[in-house]
């Protein structure tokens, strides 16, 4: 006797059979269409768990290191060409301003020393070194203001720190 198995049937709504995300599968027993059922189950489980992985990755990956308001930006570069600081090592960070005068750039952080302007004079130089130990979160909280016409203008950045590898 032949057993159809649950895979076989339309879904909700009287779509066709062939809107149905299953395909059409007959099976000879009962056991054997319960086999087929967890095995879908856990490709259905393997799919959504790489897919979930692969979503927090990307995000996790990205950080967000310009900080804008109409036409004046601030955008912070790490000249190593990362995205991250290491612990107890020195690295060049440029602080790159767009229709914002440098000399009013006042920057705040920990580890943070102010190396000058840029030959261009469009951002300020700097040097970064986090000691070890020092954040709770391994992130450092950079605070960066310019003047914005009448008022101050306070831009923040978080930096993912690392351990040296």
């Amino acid at each position: 006797m032949r057993f159809a198995c649950l895979a076989n049937h339309r879904l909700r709504g009287g779509l066709p059979h062939s809107a149905s995300f299953m395909p059409r599968v007959t099976v000879h027993s009962r056991e054997s269409c319960k086999q087929y059922l967890k095995q879908m189950k856990h490709y259905f489980f393997l799919v959504l768990a790489f897919s979930l992985l692969g979503c927090q990755n990307s995000r996790a990956d990205k950080v967000d290191l310009i900080c804008k308001d109409g036409t004046k930006k601030v955008t912070v570069e790490i000249e190593n060409g990362q995205d991250y600081l290491i612990y107890d090592q020195p690295l060049k960070t440029n602080f790159i301003v767009t229709n914002i005068d440098p000399i009013n750039l006042r920057i705040s952080g920990a580890g943070i020393k102010i190396l000058g302007t840029n030959k261009e004079k469009t951002g300020m130089r700097t040097e970064i070194k986090v000691p070890a130990n020092y954040l709770k979160n391994d992130t450092l909280n950079v605070k960066v203001w310019y003047d914005n016409e009448d008022k101050s203008k306070l831009c923040e950045f978080n930096i993912p720190v690392k351990k040296a590898e």
